[in-house]
């Protein structure tokens, strides 16, 4: 079974993969293809948002984080900290977890908050289910017989496409290349 804060990002990929009906994929399946295209966000340091009250007076308690798509499911997954590194209770916030916004409830004086959590490339597992489904629909084929013709090759196309589509809208993806043995000098 699915972690239970996974549930509002199974339903948003589905939509991204056409997969609302007869599901193809089980939601443990969904699970995994998204935990590879997971980011790890650990106390990254939010940017607060300066809003006027009235006249010279401003208050903050809307802060934004650099990713979206978080894991809901309470301190385990995600949690906001001060920065003494003290951990702000569920009830002093509103996450947005899809937009990765935070509202406080009170007014943090322009306090500096910390988000640790597990954010979601959508687009990138979207792009691997198409594929994924591109592969099924390789047998499919081309066939005409008494003047009428069977394009059976266009859903492999389709695959391919909407797999390109999601890919090109996908986090970039780093790494680091490291060489081991001796080299020579030039």
């Amino acid at each position: 079974m699915a972690r239970s804060g996974m549930a509002n990002l199974l339903l948003r990929e589905r939509r991204y993969i056409d997969d609302q009906g007869t599901a193809v994929w089980s939601d443990n399946e969904l699970q995994d293809i998204l935990d590879e295209h997971k980011t790890r966000v650990w106390r990254e340091r939010l940017e607060m948002e300066k809003t006027l009250i009235s006249g010279t007076d401003y208050e903050y308690k809307i802060y934004h984080s650099r990713h979206a798509n978080f894991e809901e499911g309470g301190t385990a997954y995600f949690h906001v900290e001060g920065a003494d590194g003290t951990q702000r209770g569920t009830a002093d916030y509103i996450v947005d977890y899809t937009r990765g916004q935070i509202t406080m409830t009170t007014d943090q004086s322009g306090s500096a908050l910390y988000l640790s959590g597990w954010s979601y490339d959508l687009q990138g597992g979207a792009a691997d289910c198409w594929r994924e489904r591109a592969g099924t629909k390789a047998g499919k084929f081309d066939a005409s017989m008494d003047g009428h013709n069977m394009r059976r090759s266009q859903w492999f196309d389709h695959c391919l496409k909407m797999s390109d589509y999601y890919a090109k809208q996908a986090r970039p993806i780093t790494v680091r290349a490291f060489t081991t043995g001796d080299f020579d000098q030039l």
